[in-house]
């Protein structure tokens, strides 16, 4: 006889993830990006296979003058994002930390620097689990301060997911958000005691200061469990903006003058306008992400380090608020790196930043004063929200097993 329990979200606590933000990165690292192989704009989320095991690619550029011998750990976490009671041994095959030894100089650039490539399992250091995973660049003479940090999640195909994107129930918010709908389908890994040992959470285009995770499923029916309304409403947002630095012989889209000064090229940008009140334009993205890339050269090494020069037109100074661009580049969360200046002679938030020839996406994010540094902070209030935004979702299964296992991993775009 089937066993049906059906439990209404009004007897659990709904729970938002705040994952413990990332440490900032050393300011002599710059043009980060860390993706699976040959996928320069997903998301570094890879699975757990003995044989061909597929590889995550890191890439960054050493603007310092000191010949650093750069390394490279793995911690296993748990579904928190805290590190997990494993030691390296139980997880990690070879060594505990590897050198980062690929190495080359950039060539025909202003802006000078070395850049350094790992590609990871190697043969050197191979983890052996699914789960959460924190990567680490350290310089092996200071140890205890990484000079970078990125989370990965390796994980197993042991259940079915069927997931969709579809209006929130409530009424009041069905124009601004999206909610998830997915459900867990049974096969070889048995979801034992799923409301206390079986954990899901979704991460909005790679964003994990938004993700919620926790929520208990709505049905219980034997192999089977029913996630459908169970409290995954996500704001919708707006279509990303671009920035696009690739070319130095001309003025992309959205930038309103190049020029080259003797140490840097400036990029001076179009004035953005706020879009909080805008109907919803569409247009297409990389969620958040970020490509390096010139027209000319290697784009790794002929790719030059520029200044880029935003400004935004709020129409008024925020009163207790920040600004902030969001994106790949800014390790996805409000970083202090990239919070806007007011310039009130001009009335306008401004920004300047070195970056790496590229294409980025961002957007920008409010964040009250009396924030804690770990939360996401507010997307609508400059950017708007929209039911029809195509958003990236990545759903991850969690089943504790003397550790916390990814038994299932799905993916897709809400809006394609």
């Amino acid at each position: 006889m089937m066993v049906l329990t059906g439990l209404t979200n009004a007897s659990f606590a709904q729970s938002v993830s705040c994952f413990p933000r990332l440490p900032l990165d050393h300011p002599d690292l710059s043009g980060v990006v860390f993706h699976p192989v040959g996928q320069p704009v997903a998301p570094p989320f890879i699975p757990l296979e003995s044989d061909g095991q597929p590889q995550l690619v890191l890439r960054f550029d050493d603007l310092s003058a000191v010949n650093t011998p750069w390394e490279v750990r793995i911690t296993h976490c748990d579904r928190h994002w805290l590190p997990s009671d494993l030691h390296p041994n139980e997880y990690v095959q070879g060594f505990y930390s590897t050198p980062v030894d690929d190495v080359e100089a950039s060539f025909g650039t202003k802006t000078d620097f070395t850049h350094h490539v790992l590609a990871l399992p190697n043969e050197d250091m191979r983890w052996t689990l699914s789960g959460n995973y924190l990567l680490e660049v350290f310089d092996p003479n200071n140890e205890t301060i990484p000079a970078l940090t990125r989370r990965f999640v390796v994980y197993e195909d042991r259940c079915t997911i069927d997931a969709t994107t579809g209006e929130p129930q409530d009424i009041a918010i069905r124009r601004t958000h999206q909610e998830v709908h997915f459900t867990l389908h049974e096969t070889v890994h048995p979801l034992l005691d799923p409301y206390d040992r079986l954990c899901v959470t979704v991460v909005p285009n790679r964003r994990w200061d938004l993700a919620l995770s926790g929520l208990p499923p709505r049905f219980v029916k034997g192999a089977e469990i029913d996630y459908t309304r169970s409290g995954y409403v996500f704001e919708g947002g707006n279509t990303y903006r671009f920035v696009d630095l690739k070319g130095l012989d001309y003025s992309a889209r959205g930038v309103e003058r190049l020029e080259e000064h003797p140490d840097a090229w400036h990029f001076f940008l179009e004035t953005d306008d706020r879009r909080t009140f805008d109907y919803y334009g569409g247009g297409q993205d990389i969620h958040g992400g970020m490509v390096i890339h010139n027209d000319r050269l290697d784009p790794f090494t002929g790719s030059d380090h520029v200044w880029v020069h935003w400004r935004l037109d709020a129409k008024h100074q925020l009163v207790q608020r920040d600004v902030y661009l969001v994106g790949e580049f800014s390790q996805q969360q409000c970083n202090p790196a990239f919070k806007m200046a007011w310039d009130s002679q001009s009335g306008t938030y401004v920004h300047d930043h070195l970056m790496k020839q590229g294409y980025y996406n961002y957007h920008y994010v409010v964040r009250e004063w009396d924030n804690r540094d770990d939360q996401a902070g507010a997307l609508a209030d400059l950017e708007g929200s929209h039911f029809q935004t195509n958003n990236l979702y990545s759903l991850f299964v969690y089943h504790w097993d003397n550790h916390d296992r990814v038994i299932g991993f799905a993916q897709w775009e809400s809006n394609p």
